[in-house]
């Protein structure tokens, strides 16, 4: 990689979240619904930092905005969304974030390039990250959105609610085996965001490099979408 491209790369961070609630597909106001779910995870991946975990709002962001480019998958209508709404009930970040959700999301997408809003202009239609992943890749996804939050609601009631509880009854045994499993569900949880992210990654780099990506569509069939992604 030459020095410009490198450059380049440095500036551009690639991230995913995971949320406690599932979305409810028949609520009334999808927009309403998205911005009241909360984070339970996001991960980012940047030729500067590698890769970051973070399990609160206010820092994600941050390190977000300090990069010139955001690349994810559903972001704009999602991610972004999620993320600035549970700004709020986080602590006070170390550099001031915009006042307003609203204001923040507007700089999270006015630096996001969404590549699922790019191939539903180019389609049409929505495109899975799965089919893409299979479809291009040969990947496939490790789990999906509502197994995510099973995992994070096992991890939390593992550790906060039946470790103390054993060790109320002084079965300090129980109690460690207990958080052992709590962190087995918990590095599940990460370890999938983390794959999404590198799927993204994975699947932005080769649209860039042959102007293409493929999907395995409802009725189990390859199909080809041109791009001109950069």
């Amino acid at each position: 990689m030459n020095t410009e491209s490198k450059s380049a790369e440095s500036h551009t961070i690639f991230y995913d979240i995971e949320t406690k609630e599932l979305l409810d597909p028949n609520a009334p106001d999808q927009d309403a619904a998205i911005r009241a779910l909360h984070l339970s995870i996001g991960v980012t991946w940047c030729e500067c930092h590698d890769t970051q975990i973070f399990h609160t709002p206010a820092p994600l962001a941050e390190h977000l905005l300090a990069h010139e480019r955001i690349i994810g998958f559903n972001i704009i209508h999602f991610d972004n969304a999620v993320l600035a709404w549970s700004k709020e009930q986080s602590r006070a970040p170390e550099k001031p974030l915009p006042d307003t959700p609203d204001e923040l999301k507007q700089l999270l997408d006015a630096k996001s390039f969404d590549l699922l809003a790019d191939l539903e202009a180019r389609l049409g239609h929505r495109v899975g990250l799965a089919a893409l992943a299979e479809g291009t890749l040969g990947k496939q996804k490790l789990a999906s959105g509502p197994q995510a939050v099973v995992w994070n609601r096992l991890a939390g009631t593992l550790r906060d609610r039946w470790a103390l509880a054993l060790l109320d009854v002084s079965d300090q045994e129980g109690a460690a085996r207990v958080n052992e499993l709590g962190a087995w569900f918990q590095e599940r949880l990460e370890r999938y965001c983390l794959q999404d992210v590198l799927l993204v990654k994975k699947l932005f780099e080769y649209g860039v490099a042959n102007k293409r990506v493929a999907y395995i569509d409802f009725e189990g069939e390859r199909r080809v979408v041109r791009v001109q992604w950069r």
